[in-house]
């Protein structure tokens, strides 16, 4: 027997060893894995003003898919939990009370925890984050949850820390309604969202917008020639309506009034209850001067990164995509829909 063949068979007995036992430490592993995502865990809340810390607890560590059972204490002041961009939630945590939340761990992320209903001073602050790993890769790096964009655009170059003066106002509110009666003169058979597509959409302002109508070249797909200013403005705000539809406004409203009221005011008019907390002036969103200047683009980059230096709050890490576009049509539905100008539209106002 030749040298190589005598260590052939003891070599090829010490590597399948080594193979299984590496696969039962893998089933081993996997099993366990397997097993913790199974069990149940328990995690504890403090609720207290924000002031004092907002929600306090030991760091929320679960596993996708694990059974969840929260227990939230009510210290002081009266708040809602959300865990953001899920279906979770504690509609009312009272002082002195125990609130049980039970759920299964959604899918690997990290998910910010907000407070729903206003609580005082600083109230935005009062968030802290879940953060949720793969079972099966338990280091893998989290990251905050995030949707694909549903438009492409340069945030960079919308200026969002500057004003945006309309360069010209309506001398009456639009008439969307009388706006649809002219598209059907103009637009017959076309899509309206493709004409705003094509006239830069989501990043042209409706004022912008007006200006390129008077000018004639607003789109190749219409011919504006001849309407008057307010036409214009009615045709505008047609066409802005169409780029939403009612379930994301019942939806932008129901947000608008749980997380913006309270500083902007029921009707945007920037008159809301703890505004005068905030540094700066609010904004009049009813106001053609202010709000006209604005476009769709600048409204949702604003809402998810929030104000620097205004006390506003990112909404980012909390809205969905769809969240996001669906208040800041709210926001132009304050000078195009006067449903969405009503204080008893749909939502309820968020403070005790």
């Amino acid at each position: 027997m030749t040298p190589e063949r005598f260590w052939e068979r003891p070599l090829a007995i010490l590597l399948t060893v080594l193979a299984i036992g590496y696969a039962a430490a893998w089933v081993g592993d996997r099993a366990a894995q397997i097993r913790q995502a199974e069990r149940q865990v328990e995690l504890f809340m403090r609720a207290v003003l924000p002031v004092d810390g907002g929600w306090i607890s030991e760091p929320l560590q679960v596993v996708a898919g694990q059974p969840v059972a929260l227990a939230i204490k009510g210290v002081a002041g009266v708040h809602g939990l959300h865990i953001a961009r899920t279906e979770i939630e504690a509609a009312q945590i009272l002082p002195g009370q125990e609130t049980a939340l039970a759920f299964t761990a959604p899918a690997a992320g990290r998910y910010v925890i907000h407070c729903t209903v206003w609580c005082g001073r600083d109230h935005w602050r009062m968030r802290t984050v879940l953060e949720v790993s793969e079972p099966y890769h338990p280091d893998q790096p989290i990251a905050y949850v995030q949707d694909a964009p549903r438009y492409d655009f340069a945030v960079e170059g919308l200026k969002m820390d500057e004003p945006h003066p309309a360069q010209a106002v309506p001398s009456a509110r639009p008439d969307g309604a009388n706006g649809e009666q002219i598209w059907q003169t103009l637009g017959a058979g076309l899509d309206p969202k493709e004409v705003l597509m094509a006239a830069g959409w989501p990043t042209i302002s409706p004022d912008a917008f007006v200006g390129d109508l008077a000018a004639g070249g607003a789109s190749t797909l219409i011919d504006p020639i001849g309407l008057t200013g307010g036409e214009r403005w009615d045709l505008t705000a047609f066409l802005w309506q169409k780029m939403s539809v009612p379930d994301s406004l019942t939806q932008g409203r129901r947000l608008y009034n749980r997380d913006c009221a309270s500083c902007h005011g029921a009707n945007g008019e920037g008159d809301g209850f703890d505004g005068a907390s905030v540094p700066g002036e609010m904004p009049n969103f009813r106001e053609g001067a202010t709000a006209l200047g604005a476009s769709p683009a600048l409204y949702y980059a604003k809402i998810a990164r929030g104000g620097m230096g205004t006390g506003m709050p990112n909404w980012g890490t909390i809205y969905s995509e769809d969240e996001l576009w669906a208040v800041g049509d709210v926001l132009a539905g304050f000078q195009f829909d006067p449903i969405l100008g009503l204080s008893d539209s749909p939502g309820t106002i968020g403070h005790p």
